[in-house]
């Protein structure tokens, strides 16, 4: 049996694929790690395998978010606001990653506040939801690259710690 971190590792690492620069967004390896979920979701008649895959992403996200805060000195909030910043500027990172960020950057009660946040989004719009795992997926590859270029940790170093983190994340 997996683990149950390998899929969020999985989705990691197809955001790294140099493959996901694909014609259509569902043909990313990304897509398809969500599109797998789902499918296992719909045969197993519930959404275990979609929402494991959400928080694990999530998990990841703030775990790096406090990574990269602490090599730069600064407050995982500071990390946050310079996201906010770089989105009305770019529009490049969705507003549920940060909101999810938000909620989960404040210890445990970011965590109710997080299923607060995503059951809605679930039931509301699940492609939205799908867009959700498959950005903070994103996002992890972002603080992945930015650990590197700072010369912090390496790729396949960072992968690793991050394996370790989901993993003691799903067994506590």
């Amino acid at each position: 049996m997996a683990s149950l971190h390998e899929p969020v590792m999985e989705l990691v690492r197809a955001t790294l694929d140099p493959a996901t620069e694909v014609r259509s967004r569902i043909d990313s390896p990304a897509c398809q790690v969500v599109v797998r979920a789902a499918e296992a979701d719909i045969e197993a008649g519930g959404a275990d395998n979609l929402h494991r895959l959400a928080v694990g992403a999530g998990v990841a996200a703030a775990g790096l978010t406090a990574w990269l805060a602490q090599e730069r000195d600064l407050e995982p909030t500071d990390i946050l606001t310079e996201l906010e910043q770089a989105q009305a500027a770019y529009g490049r990172l969705s507003t549920p990653v940060l909101e999810m960020l938000k909620s989960l950057l404040t210890g445990p009660p970011g965590v109710q506040q997080t299923a607060e946040f995503m059951a809605p989004l679930f039931h509301e719009d699940e492609e939205g939801f799908y867009d959700l795992i498959v950005d903070l997926g994103a996002y992890v590859a972002v603080c992945i690259g930015m650990l590197n270029a700072l010369a912090v940790s390496g790729t396949e170093q960072t992968l690793d710690d991050l394996a370790g983190m989901l993993s003691t994340f799903y067994t506590s």
